[in-house]
């Protein structure tokens, strides 16, 4: 096969990868998988027994419905609503990484204030790095869409 045709493939689906939006009536459907997720995970916390299973899986859950919010159009999906999303989503990586250099060192150095017998240094776990990237995206967007209006 040909080099370059290779390469056109590769960039098509890059292109297509980069440019993939749901239909906007999916963001409903992303509220309410994230509410009820989310709901539920927090009933988890209320009642006794060892729920790690379904507490994982509401995990995975809550953050689908962030994510299909995060990928759905807009009503106006325009070229100022591309150039807003691109912003909010380099701020979101800058902010995340630095979120997940510093939270763990801030973690550390609060139970060295308040419990030094069991501080230890610990790095985030997945969920929570997930979960604020998306959620700093969407604010981000929100207040930039409302700002540029």
């Amino acid at each position: 096969m040909n080099m370059n045709k290779i390469c056109d493939s590769e960039e098509r689906r890059l292109h297509w990868l980069v440019n993939f939006k749901l239909p906007n009536y999916w963001k409903k459907i992303g509220w309410g998988v994230l509410i009820i997720s989310f709901v539920f995970l927090i009933l988890t916390k209320f009642f006794d027994g060892d729920y790690l299973v379904i507490k994982s899986i509401l995990k995975k859950l809550t953050l689908v419905g962030l994510l299909i919010v995060v990928i759905s159009k807009d009503k106006i999906e325009d070229e100022l609503v591309e150039n807003l999303r691109g912003k909010a989503f380099s701020f979101s990586f800058i902010i995340g990484v630095i979120y997940v250099l510093v939270q763990p060192i801030i973690n550390y150095a609060a139970f060295l204030i308040f419990k030094p017998e069991s501080a230890k240094f610990e790095d985030l776990g997945d969920f929570q790095i997930l979960w604020f990237l998306l959620i700093v995206y969407l604010v981000t967007f929100w207040s930039l869409k409302r700002r540029n209006s």
